[in-house]
């Protein structure tokens, strides 16, 4: 799996992709699935920055709920 934010050769936000399915939902259902890429893209230590950098706590019961939803698929 991939990062869906692009960045230029400077390092700066230049566009995402892949936003096919964009609605409005829970942020859980976004956050647990991106802390837990944070891991597979970056490795283990990035998940309480993320959560720092968005304002909010870890809701452990929540993220467990969405990323079990993600492994069942649609």
């Amino acid at each position: 799996m991939r990062p869906n934010t692009l960045l230029s050769d400077d390092g700066r936000w230049c566009g995402h992709v892949d936003l096919g399915s964009l609605g409005v939902a829970d942020r859980w259902a976004d956050l647990a699935v991106a802390t837990w890429s944070t891991e597979w893209n970056y490795g283990v230590g990035w998940e309480e920055m993320l959560l720092d950098a968005y304002g909010v706590d870890t809701d452990p019961d929540r993220m467990a709920h969405y990323r079990l939803l993600w492994d069942l698929g649609p």
